[in-house]
């Protein structure tokens, strides 16, 4: 389900998402513990209001990235935490986010997960060194018997991000700090092949 299919759904159910309080990160916190609680003590189950308000949450941090096309040549690191009875967190890239976030969220709903919350990072030339660094950070401080690959089961959402930003600074060749709209210029879209996308900007230490 997309931002707007939830935020149709919510205001169906007479939730007012421009008056609720919404933007305020404290109640967004809040919500999310609430959530969490409910849904590892069985009271709360995927498909209810509480739930369906908080992927809306997670979407809307996301923008324009949760639907937008993919940028031949870029790619995007991203971190997605999913709420059930056992939580999860997912590290990884790639070049089109937009699918690559539906093709996750399908199994994990099934499985009764919710899309908790959700990051990706700004256009990126190459994010495997930075996804690689993360990925290590994290191995090597969590539980290994919680470690599936690039999936980190019972993680903190906020541990995760500190470790992403942590590691943007060792990427090289650092080409972070890119609009998020990954739009290209007039003069850029008239370029060949690889010469056809934004110009890098350069990492500061």
């Amino acid at each position: 389900m997309s931002e707007s299919q939830c935020a149709a759904r919510l205001a169906a159910l007479g939730i007012d998402l421009e008056n609720e309080g919404l933007g305020d990160e404290a109640l967004g916190g809040e919500l999310r513990a609430v959530l969490l609680d409910g849904l590892r003590s069985g009271r709360l189950e995927r498909g209810c209001d509480l739930a369906l308000l908080v992927e809306y949450l997670a979407l809307r941090e996301l923008g324009p990235l949760a639907e937008q096309v993919a940028i031949p040549g870029w790619n995007h690191l991203y971190v997605l935490s999913f709420a059930g009875a056992r939580p999860v967190v997912k590290v990884g890239r790639t070049g089109r986010f937009a699918g690559r976030l539906r093709d996750l969220r399908a199994p994990e709903e099934r499985g009764g997960n919710v899309l908790f919350k959700a990051w990706a990072s700004e256009p990126v030339y190459d994010a495997h060194p930075w996804e690689q660094a993360v990925l290590r950070m994290l191995r090597s401080r969590h539980d290994p018997s919680k470690v599936e690959g690039e999936r980190f089961y019972d993680l903190d959402h906020a541990e995760a991000m500190n470790v992403v930003h942590q590691q943007r600074i060792w990427v090289s060749p650092c080409s972070v700090g890119l609009p998020l709209s990954g739009q290209l210029s007039a003069e850029q879209q008239s370029l060949p092949g690889p010469e056809r996308r934004p110009a890098p900007v350069p990492c500061q230490a």
